[in-house]
Formats: structure tokens, C-alpha cells, sequence
């Protein structure tokens, strides 16, 4: 008579396996979400200006000084902060993130530039974020689905940019604002402001 060999079943396996399977799937479905294309992003176009117009040059540290006192008051009672300094090369987006759990600084750096259109647009160029290595596209898809951004910043996970129009900022304002040069090695940044024509 034969015996039959008991099998035992190892659960420690398949409960492995199945949480493999989970993160994997999981994961499929966060880098899905999180690099789907935004928005098409509509260009706003330049204000008419007036007689009654002048121009503005500013330096690093108060165009820092700026960016801190705006963020200041629009992020006030937010739980998300993020910061935007101008260095001597780039421009840096320095926030948080959570990634399996854990909270991880990251730091994207952008080359800025003025558009015919008096707007500033941003390059990303480089992204720190501890010792992971995690593409640039999926961060700034992130930034732009969980952080509280200004109606006039648009972020463009696919194009790794990041446009600051002024003229949409300027749109239901007084005064009237827009690039006309960034010096990023000599540290000038002038502007243009201006009262609207009637």
C-alpha cells in the first residue's frame, strides 16, 4: 500500500508573495496616477501698459525676501509648507513628501527664464531627495496634485516645468507686472510694473 506524502503548506511563502504582489500593483496604480498629464496649460497674454509705467531691478536676497513673505501668507494655517529660494544657479523648490510612510525632504532645481510674454518659466534641472533615486516628473506630479499652488503657478510633470505668469497675477490687480530680464550668475532681476491702460 502506498503512502501519501503530507504536504505542509508553507503560509510564510504565499504570505510573502501575496504581499509582493500587493506592493507591485499598488505601486503600478500610484505611478499611474501620479504622472498622468495635467491640464493643458493656457498662457495668458500681456497686459497693455500704460504711459504710467516703470521698471524694477531687484537682487537675490530681496526677490528671497519676497518669495518667503508671499508663501508666508498663502500657505498661513496649511499643513503643507514649501519653500522657494533663488541661489546663485538655480532656483530651488524645497518642500516635504511621504513615500512608503516616510516624511523625505526633497529640493527640485530650476533654471529660470522670461517668455516673450513677460512671464517666468521654470527648467527643472536637478532633483535631491535623500538617496533615492526617483524621477523628477513623478515629484513635480506630485507637488502639483498635493500641494496648495497660487492660481498663476502652472507645473507641467511631462515638460519638467514650471510657469509663473505673471500676467495672470496681474490680471484683477492695480499695477501690472512682467519680466524683462533674469540674471542668475549677477544676481539682477528687473520687472516691469506698470497701470493698466483703460
Amino acid at each position: 500500500m502506498e503512502k501519501k506524502e503530507n504536504r505542509v503548506i508553507n503560509w510564510w511563502k504565499w504570505a510573502f508573495i501575496a504581499l509582493v504582489a500587493l506592493i507591485v500593483v499598488l505601486g503600478g496604480v500610484f505611478v499611474t496616477k501620479a504622472t498622468a498629464p495635467n491640464t493643458k496649460t493656457e498662457i495668458s497674454q500681456p497686459i497693455k501698459q500704460s504711459a504710467a509705467s516703470f521698471s524694477i531691478e531687484l537682487n537675490r536676497d530681496q526677490i528671497n525676501a519676497l518669495s518667503k513673505n508671499y508663501l508666508n501668507n498663502f500657505l498661513k494655517d496649511k499643513k503643507v509648507k514649501y519653500q522657494f529660494i533663488v541661489g546663485k544657479q538655480y532656483a530651488t523648490l524645497i518642500g516635504n513628501t511621504k513615500f512608503l510612510g516616510s516624511k523625505i525632504r526633497f529640493a527640485i532645481n530650476f533654471v529660470p527664464q522670461k517668455t516673450k510674454e513677460g512671464n517666468v518659466l521654470l527648467k527643472a534641472k536637478g532633483l535631491a531627495i535623500g538617496q533615492l533615486n526617483i524621477p523628477i516628473k513623478f515629484v513635480m506630479s506630485y507637488v502639483a496634485q498635493n500641494y496648495k499652488l497660487p492660481n498663476w503657478v502652472t507645473i507641467n510633470p511631462k515638460k519638467k516645468t514650471v510657469l509663473l505668469d505673471l500676467n495672470r497675477y496681474s490680471k484683477n490687480r492695480q499695477l501690472k507686472y512682467s519680466a524683462q530680464e533674469i540674471n542668475m550668475q549677477e544676481g539682477k532681476f528687473k520687472f516691469h510694473i506698470s497701470v493698466p491702460a483703460n
